[in-house]
């Protein structure tokens, strides 16, 4: 594996993880939405979540 491609998964990775982050804290916060506000910003998150996923997966199958 070259050092570029190690330092993509790895910021895959992180941005992973930050996804993660953000997402437990939304769902601390939950109860200071109304239902509906709630139900539109875990849907505007899973969206980038989503994403996310994808990019850390093509980074850690993309190996040689």
């Amino acid at each position: 594996m070259t050092n570029d491609q190690n330092e993509g998964r790895e910021m895959a990775l992180a941005q992973w993880h930050a996804h993660i982050r953000r997402l437990l804290l939304l769902l601390e916060h939950a109860d200071e939405f109304t239902t509906s506000a709630f139900v539109k910003r875990l849907d505007e998150f899973m969206l980038q979540l989503r994403r996310a996923a994808m990019v850390t997966v093509i980074h850690v199958l993309n190996r040689p």
